[in-house]
Formats: C-alpha cells, sequence, structure tokens
C-alpha cells in the first residue's frame, strides 16, 4: 500500500493512493493534502473487505454496453435524453466490453487524456464524464455497481461563457432583414431574453397582459425546470396584442403564441434565422446570443445582475457575472452625474475655481 503525490494536467499537486489485494490493484485520487489521500486509503480498503466478507450488497456488476441500454431506456422521457444519448455513445467507443466495476479512476484519467489528445474541448469532456457520472450513481442505486469512480476524476477547467451580442444598429439591422413570420421571435428575444424552446412552446394561457402595472409571461417549460415570470416592456405589450388580434380572428385560434410561415406552430427557426443573418451582414451569432444580447443591453442600462438572474432564469449569480464588466459604463456614467456637487468647499475642485483661487492669492 502506498501514498504519493503527482502534478496532474493542470499544474496542480494531488496526493494518491494505491494498494494490491489478492491480485487486484486499487488506485486512485486521494485528494490535496497527504492526511486526506490516507482517510481515503483507509475507506477504499474498508470497503474491498467488506465486500470479501459479505458486508456489502452483490451486485450484477454489468458490462457497460448492456448497462447503457437499461440507462436510456429509463430516462428516454428526460429532457435531455438526446445529449446523453450522444454522451453515452462517445464513452461506449472507449470502455465497451469493460464491466462497471472494472472502470477505475485511473481508466478515466485515461480516457480524458485521450479525449485531450483528439483535440476535443473541455466543456464537451466534462459533459461526457457528467453523464458517466450520473450512469455509476443511478448502477448503484439499482444495485449494479459498488461504488462511483467518476467522484474521485477532478473535471477539467472551462473558459468563460460566450458573451457575443449585438449593437443597437446590429439588432435592428437584424429585425429588418428578418421574415415577417420570424420578426416577432427575433424581437421576442431581443426584449425578454427568453430561450428560442421557451419562446416556441409558448401558449396564450401563459400570456398575462392584461395588467397595466404587471404585464408579464408564465413559462413553465424552461430549461432548470423552475417556473417563472419575464417582465413585459411596452413594445412586446403592443406586439402580443397585434399577434393575439390576429389569432382570435381565425376560424381555428391557435393555442401557440408565434407560429410558422403557413400557420402551424415552429419546431425550428434556424434557416430563416441563418438567412436574415447573411442580409444584415451579421457573422460568428447563434439564435441563443440574442438571449446574450438582452442581458448585455439590460446590464449596460443600469439593470442589476440579481434581477438579470431571476428575469431569464439562470440558475446561478455565478454565470449572469459574464456581464459584470460592461456594467461599468453605467457605473461611469452615475459617478460622473455627481460632478460639481461637492465643489463649493473645495476651491480647488474644477479648474475654474482652481484659476480664481490661484489669481485671489496673487491679488493679496
Amino acid at each position: 500500500m502506498s501514498i504519493y503525490k503527482k502534478q496532474r494536467r493542470d499544474g496542480t499537486i494531488a496526493w494518491y493512493y494505491g494498494f494490491m489485494y489478492h491480485g487486484v490493484r486499487y488506485r486512485g485520487v486521494g485528494g490535496t493534502t497527504k492526511s486526506q489521500a490516507i482517510r481515503t486509503l483507509d475507506k477504499k480498503r474498508t470497503e474491498v473487505l467488506n465486500n470479501e466478507h459479505g458486508l456489502q450488497k452483490n451486485v450484477t456488476n454489468p458490462r457497460i454496453e448492456d448497462f447503457a441500454v437499461t440507462y436510456l431506456a429509463r430516462r428516454q422521457h428526460l429532457r435531455f435524453h438526446k445529449r446523453d444519448a450522444l454522451s453515452v455513445k462517445i464513452l461506449l467507443k472507449y470502455f465497451k466490453g469493460q464491466n462497471l466495476m472494472s472502470i477505475t479512476p485511473s481508466c478515466i484519467e485515461d480516457y480524458i487524456g485521450s479525449r485531450l489528445k483528439d483535440g476535443v474541448a473541455n466543456g464537451t469532456i466534462n459533459r461526457e464524464l457528467t453523464c458517466l457520472k450520473r450512469m455509476f450513481s443511478l448502477a448503484i442505486k439499482w444495485e449494479d455497481a459498488q461504488f462511483n469512480p467518476v467522484k474521485e476524476v477532478d473535471f477539467l477547467k472551462e473558459p468563460p461563457g460566450r458573451t457575443r451580442y449585438l449593437s443597437e444598429a446590429e439588432a435592428n439591422r437584424l429585425i429588418r432583414c428578418t421574415s415577417d413570420h420570424i420578426k416577432p421571435i427575433i424581437i421576442t428575444a431581443l426584449n425578454t431574453g427568453m430561450r428560442l424552446t421557451e419562446i416556441l412552446s409558448l401558449k396564450w394561457n401563459q400570456v398575462h397582459i392584461e395588467s397595466v402595472v404587471n404585464p408579464n409571461l408564465e413559462l413553465q417549460v424552461t430549461k432548470n425546470n423552475m417556473k417563472r415570470h419575464v417582465p413585459l416592456n411596452k413594445d412586446m405589450v403592443e406586439l402580443l396584442k397585434d399577434i393575439k388580434m390576429k389569432n382570435d380572428k381565425k376560424s381555428h385560434p391557435s393555442e401557440y403564441v408565434f407560429l410558422g410561415k403557413y400557420g402551424n406552430p415552429l419546431l425550428s427557426v434556424k434557416g430563416p434565422f441563418k438567412v436574415a443573418l447573411k442580409k444584415a451582414g451579421i457573422s460568428d451569432f447563434r439564435f441563443h446570443d440574442l438571449r446574450h444580447t438582452f442581458a448585455s443591453h439590460y446590464v449596460m442600462n443600469g439593470g442589476d445582475l440579481m434581477s438579470l438572474k431571476e428575469i431569464g432564469g439562470w440558475s446561478s449569480m455565478k454565470m449572469v457575472e459574464r456581464y459584470a464588466h460592461l456594467a461599468s459604463d453605467y457605473k461611469g456614467k452615475m459617478v460622473n452625474r455627481l460632478s460639481g456637487k461637492f465643489s463649493d468647499c473645495h476651491p480647488i475642485a474644477t479648474s475654474l475655481k482652481t484659476v480664481k483661487f490661484v489669481n485671489k492669492k496673487e491679488a493679496s
């Protein structure tokens, strides 16, 4: 049995443990200090001994590809099922043929190294590790495995989130270049910061524009499954009133707010949006960046980050802190409003009064 320290890929130092028992090697990350590694080693040895003497539940320990079938089948109703399926497909290319209990932290470290060598982004690798970690957590719950090796692996550092946004002139140019049936969707994204899925799934029973004091949209289908209310400005109220009036005139009014060219609910705006960007001369821009555009202009016009988090439905303050630097111009304007307010008691506070002050001294 041994405890040793090792430099990781990101340059930090970690302590590892390793021991052999009945011809099987057990090793992994013990912690950031030697004492943590010793405690982790003792815990791991206890788990191995308890398992040998039947003090832990017996598990089926299937091959990962067999478990993956069960995993995906039981979770196909979830919103992120497609993302999971893609991650599982990639994971199986590397781990296929191995039983769950044979996948160690070291195996996962090697997987990370292999993906990095292929030029895969840190964020993508982290999404795959998150999927693998979830698989093992459920495998333990379903008595297919005993421990989760991903918990002993450090995820990779990711760069700050993308904050590409449009200027006011660019945004107006984009609206002018957008086809009529997509234009209300673009305007809504720019004025509310809503995600595309939230916009396309919006129904009239979620629209509350009767109240003059607090017109809002009641969102029920959100990314983090948290119901929220999005306040509406005057432009949005007028837009929604116009859409509703046209919808009510139809022989068969739709329950959805935003419809396609032929009156059907939209599933995607990818094609028309791409055409609009080309006409407007805007490059390196995605629909989701309209959300960044809303957030950026909200902050630059004096909005605070906490309110932005609530309106946009971000899950943490860390996700909205990327817009904090945009408030600098606004803060500068607010400070400049104080110019001259406290100068009477300090005659050298302004250049004009400095001249007067110097002249008085010369005259005396």
